[in-house]
């Protein structure tokens, strides 16, 4: 008999693979998660990355996007998967500063849905973009996602959120 999940926050440039049952929360604005599940297997993952690739003298960690995502694919797979049998959601890529003229959570998106195509993972879910922010809660026993919008930064009251 299996107890209660185990709560973990995933913090920007983490990411977590299990075959347990562990109830992921992260929160988002321009920076993307993505969440692999294996219904077959149980196995589920998610990474929490800030920018979409590594720059000629960055390292190669997992606060970007191809590095994470990639990386996310394999951990997933030692576990048996096969990536067309993985489903993935992406979720975050906001533009909640209103001011801020930055593309980053765009370019985030797009690095995440082409190293998932690179692999042939199915995207079965996205939720991407927009002025707001979101909170997600992730399960990797059981790959239930629920992501709840955030409302912008900086809205002025009685402006639409």
């Amino acid at each position: 008999m299996s107890g209660p999940a185990v709560d973990v926050y995933l913090a920007p440039g983490e990411l977590l693979v299990s075959t347990r049952g562990v109830q992921v929360r992260t929160v988002l604005g321009s920076c993307v998660a993505v969440c692999l599940w294996d219904p077959a297997r149980g196995i589920g993952g998610l990474n929490h990355f800030l920018l979409p690739r590594p720059g000629a003298r960055d390292g190669t960690d997992f606060r970007f996007g191809t590095v994470s995502t990639a990386a996310l694919v394999q951990r997933v797979c030692r576990g048996g998967s096969r990536p067309a049998e993985l489903t993935a959601a992406v979720i975050g890529g906001g533009h909640p500063h209103r001011a801020l003229k930055s593309t980053v959570g765009d370019e985030n998106v797009a690095a995440a849905l082409a190293v998932l195509g690179e692999h042939g993972v199915a995207v079965a879910r996205q939720d991407t973009g927009g002025p707001y922010g979101r909170r997600l809660l992730f399960h990797t026993g059981t790959g239930v996602l629920t992501v709840c919008r955030l409302r912008r930064w900086g809205a002025v009251a009685g402006e639409p959120a």
